[in-house]
């Protein structure tokens, strides 16, 4: 079984540590994210990517914040809340059935979650169905080095193995991203 994050360090998806490591609205901006998409943030957490979605989609656009967690989710309503934020829906997910119509999304983003999932496959071929037509995503994942924070290194998954999933899923890479001094990111287009 592959390894989960575990529900009793949610509290690290929020920390000053992680907000050091990049800025989340500098690294969306980055990853050609656009007012007036519909963009699902899957594997969405406690909300680290999905409040400053919201802003950067604007008010003509939508953020489905999507986690397989209830808790999870119930931290992310708070924020919503609290936020005052009319454009980001929590939805409780399974890991390759997502609940949202085909082609629904103009983006599909993944933070840190690609590692952890059961059938990688199943789970892009999910993407694709919630994808409009050269719909795009973009990954953030760990970079296969050392570091202080994030998953097991024998997790991780390198740049180029991740381009190789994403090409075998029918995907063609768009462009790739430093984030950081142990992120990636990677953009890339439904074909």
């Amino acid at each position: 079984m592959v390894h989960k994050f575990p529900m009793e360090m949610k509290e690290k998806l929020d920390s000053p540590e992680r907000k050091e490591l990049f800025d989340p609205k500098k690294a969306l901006r980055s990853l050609e994210i656009k007012a007036g998409m519909a963009v699902a943030d899957i594997g969405c957490g406690t909300g680290f990517f999905s409040i400053p979605l919201a802003s950067l989609v604007g008010e003509k656009g939508k953020v489905f914040a999507a986690d397989i967690s209830k808790e999870m989710l119930s931290d992310l309503r708070g924020k919503v809340k609290k936020e005052k934020l009319h454009n980001v829906k929590a939805i409780l997910s399974q890991e390759n059935k997502i609940p949202l119509k085909a082609k629904e999304a103009h983006y599909c983003f993944l933070s840190a979650m690609v590692h952890e999932l059961e059938n990688q496959d199943l789970f892009f071929q999910e993407l694709r169905r919630l994808l409009k037509d050269k719909g795009k995503i973009g990954i953030v994942e760990w970079k296969k080095v050392p570091s202080p924070l994030g998953p097991p290194l024998k997790e991780r998954i390198s740049l180029s193995m991740m381009e190789e999933i994403l090409i075998k899923n029918k995907f063609s890479i768009c462009k790739t991203i430093k984030l950081g001094r142990y992120n990636y990111g990677i953009v890339a287009v439904k074909t």
